[in-house]
């Protein structure tokens, strides 16, 4: 966006025999000086009869943000979060304009000052790409559920039924499923998957992190996976 906000013009017209002096402004803009004060503002008549003038012009425009993007090698694929607001700015630019009987025919840049600089957006977007969970890991992964829910708080039986069932409708024991419309991750679909980072870094690719996750998420709301499967079917979720 360009805003035209100052001109300042002069012509010199020529009589025969004599000589006459006018200043007129340029149809845009409002006066910022006169023609004895700026020698920009000086006019001349072109071999073919015309009125040539000179006249100093400054313009208020718009520095339009950009979109700057970070390359995250530790979030999914596909996933992207704006780290920072973008805002435009503004630069004051004069040029040099010479007219030809009222009509501009030419402007040269002379001078270009910042008075609010654009700040770009950052967004960041993941790039790690994890292999779908096999068969055979869906196994293993269960089988590391069921040892952890009896040795950590000795849910066997009918609670480990119960934690089998839950999961299993959950993420079908994928370490790696993801919910695509909430964005609920892993073996327990914690919402968001970062809650499990409590329990390691490596919380998208490391089952035994995800299941420790989720058998505390479960002890601390429900008690018991018995009452967390209660409610699930209660509601569609726990």
């Amino acid at each position: 966006m360009t805003r035209q906000f100052a001109v300042t013009a002069g012509v010199l017209a020529f009589a025969a025999g004599s000589v006459a002096s006018a200043v007129f402004d340029v149809p845009t803009g409002v006066a910022f000086g006169t023609p004895s004060s700026s020698p920009a503002a000086i006019a001349e008549v072109g071999a073919g009869g015309e009125n040539v003038s000179h006249a100093t012009v400054t313009e208020e425009q718009t520095l339009e943000s950009k979109s700057v993007i970070q390359k995250d090698p530790t979030a999914l694929k596909g996933t992207r979060k704006i780290l920072s607001q973008g805002g435009d700015g503004t630069q004051l630019v004069t040029y040099d304009v010479t007219y030809v009987d009222g009509v501009e025919v030419s402007r040269v840049e002379s001078v270009s000052v910042v008075t609010s600089p654009a700040t770009n957006e950052v967004i960041k977007v993941g790039t790690l790409v994890i292999p779908a969970t096999t068969p055979a890991q869906q196994g293993t992964n269960r089988g590391i559920g069921q040892s952890m829910a009896s040795s950590m708080y000795g849910w066997t039986g009918d609670q480990w039924a119960c934690l089998d069932t839950l999961w299993m409708h959950e993420s079908g024991w994928r370490h790696t499923a993801q919910n695509k419309s909430s964005g609920a991750y892993g073996i327990p679909q914690a919402l968001p998957g970062s809650k499990m980072a409590k329990y390691g870094d490596d919380w998208m690719t490391n089952p035994a992190t995800q299941i420790k996750w989720g058998l505390a998420y479960i002890k601390g709301r429900y008690g018991n996976p018995c009452n967390g499967w209660s409610h699930f079917v209660t509601v569609g979720w726990y």
